[in-house]
């Protein structure tokens, strides 16, 4: 591979340009970029020296720092001395500083990638994870309040100037708000941020495989298949669901079109036969149901509200498309290799555990049967193995014990700290 010389590219290029580049799938998760700080010494060309830039996503907040004279990205915390009076503190969804040594990346577009599959590693291009220590677990069910409140509701009361966000979702029928409800009653809890490729894993679950009448007809399609079907609706529906909103136009037809195939040339009515008919029937109910929650509560609080579905641990929380899906491939393939144990027959189709691993992560749908069945299986012994060591999956950041400590007395400021465990006098602020 060939690369331009560093020596002939101009500090723009090399600065500002390129950091906008690194940043970009953050962007696209649903992060919004503050203004850019430019370290360089006076005496130096603007460009030269350190960037800094902020970014924010549902009162969540990250510093990102480019230095090109040594090639290293890093995201740390910028809100050590930030005030805050009520509601949610102002927190960093990182326990610990990431930085991503680029510099042995020949070229752009190859520290560019680096960058993003760092960030889809740290969980920042999924929704937020929040976990919740053992002594300040009686704060879960307030900060589920605050979290939905300081998102949600806030989108939807800017949407509809009656104040009836209640009514409304009341109005969309209680299934829809229990199975809603199911990202809520998850640990580590989510946040409601809008991450447009979440909310498309939330359609797809939602529209095509939960709530659409795909289960009454799964006999007929095995469950590899159906995992392909569900990688493809995901696929069908990803690039028409943007940071402003849902193009549901758009999704009706991705999720409806008659001839839709999956990714080895089968076509689902081929395989559904008269199961096809009303499997469509209730995919077009299901999407007039968003479709009528989009007029009544507003784009964004749909779309947050798809991204927290999209975002389940229990069930499309590990789905393909998701930055840990991704991790999780990646790993599995690298620890195979690293310990003998890739099969024969994968070894053989993939002599290049690279090219497997980037297939896997990004295209697992076209592999052959027992290949896809290796990789799905390989990924959930990866979580395994974090939950057998008492980590988070996907990844969650720890509240801060002052954060707990603060919105508890915040919340309840008439309790007795003896009788409640996040009010115990370790959880002091640093």
């Amino acid at each position: 591979m060939t690369s331009t010389p560093s020596e002939t590219l101009s500090l723009h290029a090399t600065g500002p340009r390129l950091l906008a580049r690194l940043t970009a799938p953050l962007r696209r998760a649903g992060w919004t970029e503050g203004e850019l700080w430019d370290d360089t010494d006076e005496d130096d060309e603007p460009g030269a020296g350190p960037l800094y830039r902020e970014f924010s996503r549902s009162n969540f907040h990250i510093s990102v720092t480019w230095n090109p004279a040594d090639a290293r990205l890093t995201v740390d915390d910028p809100t050590e001395h930030w005030d805050w009076d009520d509601g949610l503190p102002p927190l960093c969804p990182l326990d610990q500083p990431l930085t991503v040594d680029l510099s042995t990346h020949p070229t752009q577009a190859a520290k560019a990638e680096a960058a993003r599959r760092a960030f889809a590693e740290a969980g920042l291009l999924d929704a937020t994870r929040v976990h919740v220590p053992e002594q300040a677990r009686d704060l879960c069910h307030d900060l589920v309040v605050q979290l939905w409140a300081a998102t949600v509701h806030d989108a939807i009361a800017r949407h509809r100037c009656d104040g009836g966000g209640r009514e409304a979702i009341a109005a969309l029928g209680e299934e829809f708000s229990w199975r809603l409800g199911d990202g809520l009653r998850t640990h580590p809890l989510i946040v409601p941020d809008p991450v447009p490729s979440a909310a498309a894993r939330g359609i797809a679950e939602w529209c095509w495989r939960r709530e659409s009448d795909v289960e009454e007809w799964h006999f007929k399609i095995d469950d590899i298949a159906m995992a392909r079907a569900n990688i493809a609706a995901t696929r069908a529906v990803l690039p028409h669901v943007h940071p402003e909103g849902v193009d549901w136009p758009a999704v009706r037809l991705a999720l409806t079109a008659p001839t839709r195939r999956l990714a080895d040339g089968q076509a689902l009515a081929d395989i559904l036969e008269e199961g096809w008919t009303p499997v469509l029937a209730s995919v077009h109910r299901e999407i007039d149901l968003w479709q009528r929650a989009d007029e009544t509560l507003g784009p964004e609080a749909v779309l947050r509200m798809l991204s927290l579905h999209g975002s389940r641990t229990e069930s499309v929380g590990e789905w393909w498309g998701s930055g840990w899906y991704e991790t999780a491939a990646r790993r599995a393939v690298a620890r195979a290799a690293t310990s003998g144990s890739l099969p024969a027959a994968v070894s053989a189709v993939f002599p290049d555990t690279e090219h497997l691993a980037d297939t896997a992560a990004a295209h697992p749908d076209l592999l052959d049967d027992d290949t896809f069945t290796w990789i799905t299986e390989a990924v959930f012994t990866e979580g395994s193995l974090l939950r057998e060591a008492r980590l988070p999956v996907p990844p969650a950041m720890t509240l801060p014990d002052w954060a707990a400590h603060d919105l508890l007395d915040m919340l309840r400021p008439d309790s007795d700290e003896h009788e409640a465990p996040a009010a115990d006098a370790t959880l002091g602020r640093p």
